[in-house]
């Protein structure tokens, strides 16, 4: 079972995307997910390059002691389990999936944390697979920073979505049943047109206020 905050933020991420294979960056709204600031993160890999982080909530600062904001992503992973952590993120961006991280750390010196981390992927712009919506949970006092950990087990889910070619509708599944739903019917009402009031011819009907004067009135001879 996933932590809280992970699930609340994977149910947002599912909203948006709708039956996409991911949803676009700039649908991501902060004000749906207050609760998961704190542990959120997004992750932007260029075309050519290595993931980085492009914006971090505070958990992320706390652990690693600093700022990660541009740091590669692999920055909170020991150097052991690096080549396992960009192998699972470039599989994420090759071919979308859901990611799922159990982590530990227990560094001579230091308390053990565990953690767990969720990856999810989200398109630019031009609908490129180029981020990623991440969240890092973590339990035990923080003590020492930095902490960076190792991979205890991760989880793949592969998503499903519209641009999938083997689950697209069938005719069937996209008929749309228009049939009235019983006790919710009604019979519909006739529409009766208002009447129509004729109107007035305009020079007819309207009052004269004007006279017409003769140049010849009032006028004396010469």
């Amino acid at each position: 079972m996933m932590n809280p905050v992970l699930v609340e933020l994977l149910e947002h991420w599912e909203r948006l995307r709708a039956g996409r294979i991911a949803p676009m960056r700039s649908e991501i709204d902060p004000r749906a997910i207050e609760n998961v600031l704190e542990h959120a993160f997004i992750l932007e890999r260029p075309a050519s390059g290595v993931a980085r982080f492009r914006i971090a909530g505070m958990q992320l600062a706390d652990l690693m002691g600093m700022e990660v904001r541009g740091m590669p992503a692999e920055t909170i992973i020991n150097a052991e389990d690096r080549p396992q952590f960009q192998a699972i993120l470039n599989g994420l961006f090759q071919d979308p999936e859901i990611i799922q991280l159990d982590l530990a750390t227990a560094q001579p010196g230091q308390t053990g944390i565990r953690a767990e981390m969720l990856l999810l992927p989200m398109k630019n712009d031009q609908g490129e697979i180029s981020r990623v919506l991440g969240c890092l949970v973590s339990q035990g006092a923080i003590f020492a920073p930095p902490y960076r950990f190792h991979i205890r087990s991760h989880k793949i889910t592969r998503i499903v979505g519209q641009a999938d070619p083997g689950v697209a509708e069938t005719p069937e599944q996209s008929v749309i049943d228009t049939r009235p739903i019983a006790g919710f019917a009604e019979t519909p009402a006739v529409f009766k047109p208002a009447p129509v009031t004729p109107k007035p011819d305009d020079l007819t009907a309207r009052p004269s206020y004007l006279r017409l004067v003769s140049s010849d009135e009032g006028c004396g001879s010469a």
